[in-house]
């Protein structure tokens, strides 16, 4: 009887060891499928980052390209108008007045005028002194004249007089111009 025992044992101790063995080998096959799978997850994950940040860096590279594109044709833009500009100035340079380059251009045109308006004052003094000077050495001929003859002297009083007011007169038109 106790040897009938002893080997039951062993029996059931036999088969409870092959049990755990075959628990334990199940549960490393089902964790090596787990980790098998954590790892295709894993690096399904990957390639779908990956493909998302390559997606990413397309588009982020794509609207560089527009965007120097555009910019390329805003500059286009920009400088056709101003070849434009430069061009018909006299006609774009009222509707384009509000941008700061043409409001700078028109400002320089209004200081060249004024410069050219400044010129034109001083060519215009100039030439009243030269005609006052003129006028001048014309009063002393017609001064010594007077001494010599009254009566030439007279005469050409009336035409140096005559003298006088036309050139006032243009002085006067030129000082309008």
């Amino acid at each position: 009887m106790m040897m009938a025992t002893f080997y039951s044992s062993m029996m059931i101790t036999t088969f409870c060891s092959s049990m755990m063995i075959t628990t334990f080998c199940s549960s490393m096959m089902i964790t090596t499928f787990c980790s098998s799978m954590m790892i295709t997850i894993f690096c399904s994950s990957m390639m779908i980052t990956t493909f998302c940040s390559s997606m990413m860096i397309t588009t982020f590279c794509s609207s560089m390209m527009i965007t120097i594109f555009c910019s390329r044709m805003m500059i286009t833009i920009f400088c056709s108008s101003m070849m434009i500009t430069t061009f018909c100035n006299s006609i774009i340079i009222t509707t384009f007045c509000s941008s700061m380059v043409i409001t700078t251009f028109c400002s320089s045109m209004m200081i060249t005028t004024f410069c050219s308006s400044m010129m034109i004052t001083t060519f215009c003094s100039s030439m009243m002194m030269a005609t006052f000077c003129s006028s001048m050495m014309i009063t002393t001929f017609c001064s010594s004249m007077m001494i010599t003859t009254f009566c030439s002297s007279m005469m050409i009083t009336t035409f140096c007089s005559s003298m006088m007011i036309t050139t006032f007169c243009s002085r006067m038109m030129i000082t309008t111009f």
